[in-house]
């Protein structure tokens, strides 16, 4: 048996990651694999090369920018398929984990928030509008 086609990354990649995925194609052909509401995860899949992102979020001024950043990158040719599948799970699971472990909770909602939406420290800019009269 040969290493794993783009079909089967594919089909992988969106069984593995939490959901929402929502999907696009980039200029390049890869296909961008975006998962979690709030973001956590990407996945870019370009032939038999699959690169995991944490979830990244840069504000310039009102705009918040998605600027994935590069946790690994996989070139499954002569990699055992069980072995490459293993590698892309542990490196969906840690990105993950280190996304959620940056998520703070909100004095007032008490929710979970990624910190590109905490408007304070301890506020999520939701609650910060409602409660500090606080503008973003």
């Amino acid at each position: 048996m040969g290493p794993m086609t783009w079909e089967e990354w594919h089909a992988y990649i969106t069984a593995h990651l939490p959901a929402p995925v929502v999907e696009e194609t980039a200029d390049d052909g890869a296909t961008w694999f975006t998962s979690g509401d709030p973001g956590e995860v990407m996945v870019r899949l370009k032939g038999s090369s699959v690169a995991v992102f944490e979830y990244s979020v840069e504000r310039q001024g009102r705009r918040a920018i998605v600027i994935p950043v590069r946790v690994g990158t996989l070139r499954s040719r002569g990699l055992d398929d069980t072995r490459a599948m293993g590698i892309v799970s542990a490196l969906i699971d840690a990105t993950r984990e280190r996304r959620i472990a940056q998520f703070q909770t909100c004095a007032y909602c008490e929710r979970q928030t990624p910190p590109e939406w905490m408007a304070a420290e301890q506020a999520c800019q939701a609650c910060a509008a409602e409660n500090r009269g606080a503008v973003h």
